[in-house]
């Protein structure tokens, strides 16, 4: 603990260190020219959904956001009696239980598999970013 807080004080240092380093730098080479000048202009409003414009309005009228209802997850008791097994049995409770298991084994799959499927989804996309790229170009 104290190793940490004998270099929080240099770490600090040395990032307004750097920060000054790069305004510097920043003052002293000015851009000559925009180089995103032979790009059309962004459209903004071609990624904007009516969900986007809704969750930017409750943003900007700083709404709370909704918490996460867990009534889904609840198993309530049956209403005839708590010891009476057919009652649990007509209940939904194993279509509760069966669900969660399925969620735990989908867990443990992702655990298993996500990085492999990453890798190639990131294959996949940096090919097809290579492509469009070479179509820009032409």
């Amino acid at each position: 603990m104290t190793k940490t807080l004998a270099v929080l004080p240099m770490k600090i240092y040395y990032n307004a260190k750097a920060l000054a380093m790069v305004e510097e730098e920043c003052r002293r080479y000015r851009p000559t020219k925009n180089y995103l000048e032979h790009l059309p202009p962004l459209n903004t409003a071609a990624f904007k959904t009516k969900l986007m414009s809704q969750e930017f309005e409750r943003i900007q009228n700083r709404v709370p956001m909704e918490t996460l209802r867990m009534k889904r997850y609840e198993l309530p008791p049956p209403s005839t009696g708590l010891s009476e097994v057919s009652a649990w049995e007509e209940s939904n409770s194993k279509a509760q239980l069966e669900h969660q298991w399925v969620r735990a084994m989908n867990l443990e799959l992702l655990l298993d598999y996500s990085i492999e499927a990453w890798k190639a989804y990131l294959e996949i996309f940096v090919a097809m970013q290579a492509k469009a790229h070479t179509k820009l170009q032409h």
